[in-house]
């Protein structure tokens, strides 16, 4: 269950993020979810400025996984993000 002291918390945390970590936590909102890679390809960036903002993000508890995919690019199962 999820405390009301959380949900103030967060708010106070989206109002506080910008840069690049915003423009990942935009994305995401706008995918509904979606692996780095695609969120690499969709703001036409290198998908090593992308993991680090994920990481970041889900360090501040804005961004969890969302289950994972096949990757054709890599052949790898990879995780699928969303915003909380």
């Amino acid at each position: 269950m999820i405390r009301q002291t959380q949900v103030d918390s967060l708010k106070k945390l989206k109002k506080t993020i910008n840069g690049k970590r915003k423009t990942v936590y935009d994305m995401l909102l706008i995918k509904g979810s979606a692996t780095n890679r695609m969120i690499a390809k969709a703001l036409g960036w290198d998908i090593n400025r992308v993991t680090g903002r994920i990481t970041e993000l889900v360090g501040l508890g804005m961004v969890t996984a969302d289950g994972t995919t096949y990757d054709n690019d890599t052949n790898r199962t990879v995780t699928l993000w969303k915003v909380l």
